[in-house]
């Protein structure tokens, strides 16, 4: 039903021509929203070590997005399983987790000490372990708030109520000692 009305002509669908000006204003409202998605979390919005604050200035350069040699295309925390045992192999200091090292006679790495700005998730991929086994063995003596200056992570299944700290307090929370877990010296 073709018409005029007193605002503009009648498409052939019966809509004015400000109706059909108001549904393609909707369209495209709707597609440039829709490609709005919130964007994946990335190293900087991790939890970082925290310390005593530094007189830089305000404005920091991005860091370089970091690749992993050893495992092309293979994301940071897909080594991300518990196991009783697991032998850690440092890969050398990485953006987010470059600390101190401790080691024994054999040269297996069996602590590290966190340094400014590290990230617990990138300490496990320095030394090629999974964040939850990390986890697992640093859960008796940390209570897990945070990363700090100077914390000791243990690395050794074997050390898990003697070795390690959270802010210079070594917890002791046996109920997480997992089981069964290796004697312990």
């Amino acid at each position: 039903m073709a018409g005029i009305t007193d605002r503009g002509k009648v498409d052939r669908m019966g809509r004015t021509a400000s109706s059909a000006s108001a549904i393609g204003i909707a369209i495209l409202l709707g597609a440039a929203v829709s490609g709005c998605t919130p964007s994946p979390p990335t190293p900087s919005d991790a939890p970082t070590a925290q310390g005593q604050p530094t007189t830089s200035s305000p404005e920091t350069a991005t860091p370089t997005p970091i690749a992993s040699p050893a495992s092309p295309g293979r994301h940071y925390f897909d080594n991300d399983v518990t196991m009783l045992n697991e032998t850690p192999i440092d890969g050398g200091p990485i953006a987010y987790a470059d600390g101190t090292t401790q080691v024994n006679g054999d040269g297996i790495p069996i602590s590290y000490t966190v340094g400014e700005g590290d990230v617990f998730e990138f300490v496990a991929k320095r030394f090629d372990l999974g964040t939850a086994y990390l986890w697992s063995i640093n859960a008796v003596r940390r209570d897990g708030k945070g990363l700090y200056i100077g914390d000791v992570i243990n690395l050794d299944p074997t050390t898990v109520t003697s070795v390690g700290n959270e802010n210079g307090v070594a917890y002791s929370h046996l109920d997480r000692l997992s089981d069964p877990h290796l004697p312990q010296k």
